[in-house]
Parts: structure tokens; C-alpha cells; sequence
């Protein structure tokens, strides 16, 4: 009889933590989000007129660039670089997509909002974790 070797595990995908560390910023903003309406008895897009995708666009720009940040740290970037491109990035998308969205008089308004600023200091949270988690998968 012969003896079957061990199978070893498939080989991780390094795509898989930028991934994850996306669907993580998702949740971790929502929450925050959340959390925030409810603390401050405040709307997350405080214009009526503004349409109900200017928050979502806001976010999703956001995610993109958490999640573009993450790739590239995962692969071979500096993780406290990456965290400040991260932060610098995410805050500078939301409010270019709110120049873009709604008008200058929000990018004013979202500029100091907390809401704005939860999310760009979540960014390089969730950057530094996901170059933690790739780096684990590679030894």
C-alpha cells in the first residue's frame, strides 16, 4: 500500500485581504454613521434638497479609495504612508464628490462635518489592518 502525502493548503490570494478590509470599512462606516445620527440627533446629509445619493456617492468614494490604498499596501507599500494617503485621500474624495454632488456651500459644510471626518479616520484603521492581516498570510 502506498502512503498518500498530506495535502498542503492552496496558497493564499493577496487580493483577498484588500477585499476584505473593504467589506470591513463598509460596515465600520455605517455603524459609525449610525452611531453618530443617533448621538448627535443629526442626518448624515443634513440638505433636503441634496437627493438621496449624495451620502452613498460620498462613501463609495471613500471605499474606493480605502480600498485602492489597501491594495497597494498589501502588495509592497509602507503601512503609515499608506495610512496617511488613506486618510488625505478618503476625506479629499468625499468632498469632491460633494463639489461635484451638491455645490460649494456643502464642500464647506462637509469639511468640518463629523461625519466626514469619521470616515477619513477610519480609512487608515482599516489600511494598517489589512497590511497587518496580508502580511500574516505571507509567512
Amino acid at each position: 500500500m502506498s502512503q498518500v502525502p498530506p495535502q498542503l493548503p492552496p496558497p493564499t490570494n493577496r487580493a483577498l485581504a484588500p477585499v476584505l478590509g473593504a467589506v470591513t470599512y463598509i460596515a465600520l462606516l455605517v455603524g459609525v454613521w449610525g452611531a453618530l445620527s443617533l448621538a448627535l440627533d443629526r442626518d448624515v446629509v443634513d440638505y433636503p434638497d441634496a437627493g438621496p445619493l449624495l451620502g452613498p456617492a460620498m462613501a463609495a468614494a471613500a471605499i474606493i479609495v480605502t480600498w485602492l490604498v489597501s491594495w497597494w499596501v498589501a502588495r509592497a507599500g509602507h503601512p503609515l504612508r499608506g495610512a496617511l494617503i488613506a486618510t488625505v485621500g478618503s476625506y479629499a474624495g468625499m468632498l469632491v464628490v460633494a463639489l461635484i454632488g451638491y455645490s460649494l456651500e456643502a464642500v464647506a459644510h462637509f469639511a468640518i462635518s463629523p461625519f466626514t471626518v469619521a470616515a477619513a479616520l477610519l480609512s487608515p484603521l482599516v489600511v494598517v489592518a489589512t497590511w497587518a492581516m496580508s502580511r500574516s498570510a505571507r509567512r
